[in-house]
């Protein structure tokens, strides 16, 4: 487990470092915080503790593409009994908050990839994502152009982290032995899944 102190001190051409396979949430950007998420339960008019059940509980489909965003909020309303009128604004105001959460993109992590990219190093953002999120947090943003080559997006793929067949899509288009990629991410069962297939690691804390 490392810190961005850490990570950035890496000697990545000491270890053999072809590739590299790059977390967003909680990596390239602030995972969402507490007081974001008592705005989104403030909103659903009940406390964050009841609010935040099924929005975790249900997240896993969301990333995955079994949801699109307002289904994925429409499901979180009722399951946490929330009286508000769950139209369509509602439903996107509440995922507007959600994206706002999430887009508190870290600079030194910016540098530090494309830094590397510009050294020759591949460069991937493997994410479990919600295909929308990616569309308006991600995809054809100036900082994730400078630096990534690929994106591997669970909900595009309706395959999440932690399951094989997302490393294995992230492996086939890097061309790289796994023992050449670097895997970064600040889930430990996504680590030990990566760390199984050979990959090298650094969990992001």
């Amino acid at each position: 487990m490392g810190t961005i102190d850490e990570l950035v001190q890496l000697d990545l051409q000491a270890m053999q470092v072809k590739a590299l396979a790059v977390d967003f949430g909680g990596v390239m950007s602030d995972f969402i915080d507490r007081d974001t998420l008592g705005l989104l339960a403030d909103m659903a008019q009940v406390p964050l503790a009841i609010f935040e059940i099924p929005y975790w509980e249900k997240r896993d489909k969301l990333d995955a593409g079994k949801y699109d965003a307002l289904a994925y909020f429409h499901e979180v309303l009722v399951d946490c009994h929330s009286p508000v009128r769950d139209d369509k604004e509602t439903l996107e105001l509440l995922f507007t908050m959600d994206l706002l959460g999430f887009s508190h993109i870290r600079p030194r992590m910016v540098r530090w990839v494309h830094d590397a990219r510009r050294s020759g190093i591949k460069t991937e953002l493997v994410s479990n994502m919600a295909t929308e999120t990616y569309e308006r947090l991600v995809h054809g943003n100036y900082w994730a152009e400078l630096c990534f080559d690929w994106f591997v997006i669970s909900g595009i793929l309706g395959i999440n982290k932690p399951e094989r067949q997302i490393f294995q899509h992230a492996i086939h288009l890097v061309q790289t032995d796994p023992r050449h990629i670097l895997f970064i991410d600040d889930s430990e069962s996504n680590i030990r899944t990566a760390k199984s297939m050979g990959m090298q690691t650094f969990s992001y804390t």
